[in-house]
């Protein structure tokens, strides 16, 4: 198994921590234009990849071959989103988009030259809804920096 169909790997099972508010940016360390970067939601997981205007070399026919949806005016980024619950096989084809993104159409050599960044979001409020103090006191902080030591990526 390759280095690239490892991380692939790992990549997939770590899908599972990208919930509701969680983001994840994994990017080549060399040049952070090069990335891939996830978004939770309760219902879904939504993976953006730049597009020649962030990534002037960016091979685009990569990312339209593996299933990328292409960049339009309401999404400047290419695209791919998943419905939750998902199977692990969709997890896996979502990772292998990923690992195409990242080596073949922004020529990133080695996952070993990637670096990632998470956090969750905090929890807010509905909009038109009053909460009183104490509801409010509840609401989840969200977190600066979420560990994925399951990436086997350095945190930056």
């Amino acid at each position: 198994m390759s280095e690239w169909d490892e991380f692939g790997d790992r990549l997939a099972s770590t899908f599972r921590q990208v919930t509701g508010r969680v983001f994840l940016i994994i990017a080549s360390e060399a040049d952070p234009a090069r990335y891939v970067q996830f978004a939770g939601q309760d219902d879904r997981l939504d993976a953006e990849a730049p597009a020649t205007d962030v990534v002037a070399d960016a091979d685009e026919s990569a990312l339209k071959e593996s299933g990328w949806t292409a960049p339009n005016a309401a999404q400047p980024n290419w695209s791919s989103s998943l419905q939750l619950p998902a199977l692990a096989s969709e997890y896996k084809a979502l990772a292998a988009r990923c690992v195409v993104a990242l080596r073949d159409a922004y020529g990133i050599t080695s996952p070993d030259d990637l670096g990632y960044r998470a956090w969750r979001e905090a929890e807010r409020m509905p909009e038109g809804v009053t909460w009183s103090a104490e509801q409010i006191e509840r609401l989840d902080r969200g977190v600066d920096s979420l560990d994925l030591p399951g990436l086997g990526l350095a945190s930056s």
